[in-house]
Order: structure tokens, then C-alpha cells, then sequence
């Protein structure tokens, strides 16, 4: 039964999705949010009753694996195209479905005043389908099918508003950067299937061994994932995209940025967490980028201007956490950061939307404040969003983001090395938060006062912000310390025999809590002095340090790097190429042989006069000339 509502949980969008493109013209709104939301929802309840009949099953019964029919067969390696129930696969498929469904939900409105209604949602439940076959694969093949499905639907819901220049070149620029992490995850498969001789997981997981631990071979494995790994999830040096993404509707930005395409990469290594283990290295490669991602973006996120790019950056450095804590073998602490994440991000992105449509567009935070009295359910929403990722005691941010660090603080050294990172990028993210907060929703409006007044949003908005809000607030309890362990319990299955997983000790854990809730409170403390108590103090501070401000509100320059080691010498070389090389080269063959054909037709063509002396002309000297070759050929052979 679970394998076969597992199926049509992946059916559904990618049907709803597939109707809703070929439709011949716009149908009704009413057969649109029927088609596009109505799928999902139906997919969520399926993947609630999957869930229920794994819970109560033994749990070395939890693993299901479901095959539709052979896909490939060569020699001895066959491919089918098949699907992997099991706690990860279930846990993922929750949050994917179900979050999804809430913004769906909230896009019915959001989207209604745009014309290609119907367009949208085809291109959201394409993307959802497309994340569940990424989840629900049983093998590498049809992983890295799903992989190279979230890239395209991505490219096309941040592009949706192709009108925009600024919406094509984001578009374009994810499309690139992911490409470039696909590449690696399909080397990495390959080298799987040469040492192992199978694409299967469970296969291949079983001859991991074979490899050799710490081996060069693994290493490389390991790294070609993770390479895949960190352009998904947007980790240095591949997290360019990810900002550049926040062209496309707000609604897309909470589902690629919450529950899906970025935490991608974390379900990767959590999936392929038999070969991490095998590799220290690479695993302390993984911890490290994670640690250096979350605190590079969090330093960016301080200094953003724009609503949404705060958020952007702040989901780079939220994801870096659940790396770092997967690099360090932390599977589940990474999980569960995963779903919190999941909570707290769509309910800040979808609250930043109600601000924005209130707003007409208005993006820029410099034109915000006092909009606390008249947005309410964005208030609350945003309110909830902020104490739980700053991780205020209570909250979800704060249990699952405590249960990465301690699990950090209990993974020797270059675990306490992230362990201190860790706490540095939780005082900035209370920071960079509350920062938004305040300057929102606190102080005097702009101006006098907002004309026309800022309208609250209907309950298509209004519901899925309530619930994520609420579910920021009480969806840690699955998992909390000294107490009952939910998340670890659950996923016991898939990473139970792990060696690398980490445990932390009680002490570890009330060293986490009492610094981790310190230095959040910290953070709000000194963004309310800084943005909340005083709205003119940042002015008046505005000229502190403004060199090394400029460079973090540009990212730290990575992008003009990029531009200046990679894009800009790629231009040169392909402009010399075009104007030197090609004309000359393969351009200069073709165009002397076409030359060459020309003469000699030229020639041939003067020859054929239609004058008879002429040809007898030709006749004679032919004879003549065939008389002389004979001659001299008989000469020389007497």
C-alpha cells in the first residue's frame, strides 16, 4: 500500500502539471487552482497516510523499494525505473507536499492579477513533481534525472516574468551555475557504477566498502557529489545563483528557497552518507564549505537593502548549518534543521510577499517602516519567522539549530572550529533579522504616511502564513534535548548504522543552549538599539567602517570575480575565436573549397562555348596532347 500511494504522490503534479501546459487556452481560474493546488494537497494527504504505515511498522521494515519496470540493460548493469520508500525519502516527501500545498495556497492570490495564471501553477507542480522524483528515486540514474528536472523548472519559474531583462539573466545565471554542479554529480555517478557495477542505491551502498576506505577514488566520489551537493544548495563558491533568483515571484522564491531545490543537496549527502562515512576528508570538506557559506552570508544579509535578498542570503546561511552538520556526520541534526527551516522560511518569504503586493512591488526596505498596524498577518508571520530562525528559546530554529551545534561541539576539532562558527552566525542572523523586523514593521512610516494605505491580504494569503507562523513556533518539539528524539528516531533506519553519527553528550548540549540563547538574544538586543529604539541612529553610524560594508553588501565581490577570472576571458577568448580564428580556421576551409569549386566551374563553364570549331579546336589539341604523353612514354621505355 505505502509503495503504492507513494506512486501517485509522484503522479499527481507531474499530471496536474502536464494538463495544465497543454491546455489550449486559459481556462477558468476556478479549473486552474483546482488543477494546481488540488493535486498537491491530494499528494500531501497521500504522503501524511504513507508516513502513518512506515510509523507503524517495525522500523527494519520501514525500507520499500518499488519497481515499475526495467528501464536500461546492458551486460550486467540493469536500470529500472523504480522508487525508494523509506523514512528520508517520506520525510522529504512531508515537507516538499506539504509546504508546497501552503504556497500554492497563498499564489492563488498572489498571482491573480498576472496573465499567464495558468503558466504559473504548470510550472509549479512540474517543479514539485520534479523534487519528488529527485526524493523518491531508487537509483542514481533517476536522481540525476529529478536533478536536471529542478534545474529546468527552476530556470523557468525564475524567469516567468520574461519581459524583465533583470528576470532572463537570473534565470540564465541559475541555470549555468546549476549545470556545472550537475556535471559533477554525474561523474561521481559514473565512477559509482564503474567500482561498484551497479547504479542501484542499495547496490552500490553495499560495495562501497569494496572502494576503499579513505581511498583516492572515494574521495573523489565524494567530492563529485558533493560538487552537485553545493550548486543546489548554493554553498561556496556556487552560491551566486541564488540571490540573482529573487527575480522570480515571491511565491517561487519560498518554494525553491524553504523546502526544496536548495536543500536538495543536504538530502544528497544524507543519501549518500555510506561514502562520507568511508571518508573523513571529504566529510571535513563538506563541514568546512558549510561553516564558511553560513558565515560569509550571514555578514552579506546585514547589509542588504532589499526584502527579499535579505532572506536569499539568510537561506544561504541557514543551509550552510544543515552542511555543516551533515559534513560532520549529523544526519539527523541536518534533517531536522532541514524541516524547521522549511517553516520558518516559507512563513518570512510569504509575509515578505504580503508586504510587497501591499506595497505594489515595493522591495526596499529603506521605504518601509510601521507597517506592524497595518499588516497584521504579515507582522505575525514575519514575527514568528524572525524568533524562530534567530533562535529563540522555545521556537524551532532554536531546537534544531542547537542540535547542529551540539552535535559540532561533539565532533572533535574541526567540529568545535564549526561550533564557533556556528555561534558567531547565530548572533548575525538575530542580527540581520530583527534588523528587517524593525525596520518594516517598527518606527514612523515613510513620508508622513503610505498613500494609498497598505491593504491586508484576503485568506488565500492569510491561512498559509498563520499556519507556517504557528509551525515556527511549535515545530521543534518533535525533536528536543535531554528529552524525546523524534527526527533521530525516525531516520534511524537510514543513517542508524552510520559510524560518523554524532551524539552529543549533555553537557555539550547545555553548553549549546545557554551560549546559542545568549548571543541571540544579543543580536535582537543590539538590532533593536541599532534599528528599533532609535530609526535615525543607522544614519548617524551610517559612515562606520563603509568600505568594509560595501564589500559585504556586494557579496564580497564573488560575482565580479567571477567575472573577472572566468566570464570576461571566456568573452575574449570566444570574440578572438570569431574574429581570428574561425575565418582562418574551419571557416577558411569551407570557404576556399567553395572557392576552388567555383573556378574549376568557372573553367569548365568558359569551355562550353557551342561553337564547333571551338570544340574541334579542343579535339585536335586533346589528340595532340595524348600523342606526346604516348610518345614520350614509348620513347622511355625503348
Amino acid at each position: 500500500m505505502a509503495t503504492t500511494l507513494s506512486w501517485m504522490v509522484l503522479v499527481l503534479p507531474l499530471v496536474s502539471g502536464l494538463v495544465l501546459t497543454g491546455w489550449p487556452s486559459e481556462p477558468p481560474r476556478a479549473i486552474t487552482r483546482v488543477l494546481g493546488i488540488g493535486s498537491i494537497l491530494v499528494a500531501f494527504a497521500l504522503s501524511v497516510w504513507v508516513f502513518a504505515d512506515l510509523l507503524g511498522s517495525p522500523p527494519e521494515e520501514r525500507s520499500l523499494t518499488s519497481r515499475a519496470f526495467e528501464w536500461i540493460a546492458i551486460g550486467d548493469v540493469t536500470v529500472d525505473l523504480s522508487i525508494l520508500v523509506d523514512p528520508l525519502s517520506v520525510m522529504m516527501m512531508l515537507v516538499i507536499t506539504g509546504v508546497g500545498f501552503l504556497i500554492h495556497l497563498y499564489s492563488a492570490e498572489y498571482m491573480g492579477g498576472d496573465r499567464d495564471y495558468r503558466r504559473f501553477f504548470a510550472g509549479m507542480n512540474l517543479f514539485v513533481f520534479s523534487m519528488l522524483l529527485l526524493v523518491m528515486a531508487g537509483n542514481f540514474l533517476f536522481l540525476i534525472v529529478g536533478w536536471a528536472f529542478v534545474g529546468l523548472a527552476s530556470y523557468l519559474l525564475i524567469g516567468f516574468w520574461y519581459e524583465r531583462p533583470t528576470a532572463v539573466a537570473a534565470a540564465k545565471k541559475a541555470f549555468i551555475v546549476n549545470v556545472i554542479g550537475d556535471v559533477g554529480l554525474v561523474l561521481g555517478a559514473v565512477l559509482i557504477l564503474r567500482e561498484t557495477g551497479t547504479l542501484d542505491y542499495a547496490g552500490a551502498f553495499a560495495g562501497a566498502g569494496s572502494i576503499g576506505a579513505d581511498s583516492g577514488t572515494l574521495l573523489a566520489i565524494c567530492l563529485l557529489l558533493f560538487m552537485g551537493a553545493a550548486a543546489k544548495s548554493a554553498q561556496v563558491p556556487l552560491h551566486t545563483w541564488l540571490p540573482d533568483a529573487m527575480e522570480g515571484p515571491t511565491p517561487v522564491s519560498a518554494l525553491i528557497h524553504a523546502a526544496t531545490m536548495v536543500t536538495a543537496g543536504v538530502y544528497l549527502v544524507v543519501r549518500c552518507h555510506v561514502f562520507f562515512d568511508l571518508s573523513w576528508l571529504a566529510g571535513d570538506i563538506v563541514a568546512v564549505v558549510g561553516a564558511i557559506t553560513l558565515l560569509m552570508a550571514a555578514t552579506v544579509a546585514l547589509q542588504q537593502v532589499d526584502i527579499k535578498r535579505v532572506l536569499a542570503w539568510s537561506t544561504i546561511s541557514q543551509v550552510g548549518y544543515m552542511i555543516m552538520a551533515v559534513g560532520l556526520g549529523a544526519y539527523a541534526s541536518g534533517m531536522f534543521m532541514l524541516m524547521a527551516h522549511a517553516f520558518f522560511k516559507a512563513a518570512l518569504f510569504l509575509a515578505a510577499g504580503i508586504v510587497i503586493h501591499a506595497l505594489h512591488g515595493e522591495q526596499n526596505l529603506d521605504r518601509m517602516a510601521g507597517l506592524r498596524k497595518h499588516l497584521r498577518v504579515a507582522y505575525f508571520g514575519m514575527g514568528a519567522g524572525c524568533l524562530a530562525i534567530a533562535g529563540v528559546p522555545g521556537f524551532a530554529g532554536f531546537f534544531a539549530k542547537d542540535d547542529v551545534l551540539a552535535s559540532a561541539l561533539a565532533g572533535g576539532n574541526v567540529g568545535v572550529a564549526c561550533w564557533v562558527i556556528g555561534v558567531i552566525g547565530a548572533f548575525l542572523t538575530a542580527l540581520y533579522m530583527f534588523r528587517l523586523l524593525f525596520r518594516a514593521f517598527f518606527g514612523p512610516e515613510p513620508g508622513g504616511g503610505y498613500r494609498p494605505v497598505p491593504h491586508p491580504s484576503r485568506w488565500w494569503m492569510s491561512v498559509p502564513v498563520v499556519i507556517l507562523g504557528v509551525l515556527s513556533i511549535v515545530g521543534g518539539l518533535v525533536q528536543v534535548p535531554f528529552g524525546w528524539a523524534g527526527i533521530t528516531d525516525w531516520l534511524q533506519p537510514v543513517t542508524g548504522n552510520a559510524p560518523s553519527v554524532l551524539a552529543p553528550t549533555h553537557t555539550t548540549e547545555v553548553v549549546t543552549v545557554i551560549t546559542s540563547s545568549v548571543v541571540a538574544l544579543a543580536g535582537i538586543a543590539l538590532a533593536w538599539w541599532l534599528f528599533g529604539a532609535d530609526p535615525a541612529r543607522r544614519l548617524r553610524l551610517a559612515g562606520v567602517a563603509r568600505s568594509t560594508r560595501e564589500v559585504m553588501r556586494g557579496g564580497w565581490r564573488f560575482d565580479e570575480v567571477c567575472d573577472d577570472v572566468i566570464v570576461e576571458p571566456g568573452r575574449t577568448v570566444a570574440d578572438v575565436m570569431w574574429a581570428e580564428v574561425e575565418p582562418k580556421g574551419p571557416q577558411g576551409i569551407i570557404t576556399g573549397t567553395t572557392a576552388l569549386l567555383r573556378g574549376g566551374a568557372r573553367l569548365v563553364g568558359a569551355s562550353q562555348s557551342g561553337l564547333v570549331r571551338a570544340y574541334a579546336f579542343w579535339m585536335v589539341l586533346g589528340i595532340v596532347a595524348v600523342g606526346i604523353v604516348l610518345a614520350i612514354v614509348v620513347t622511355g621505355a625503348v
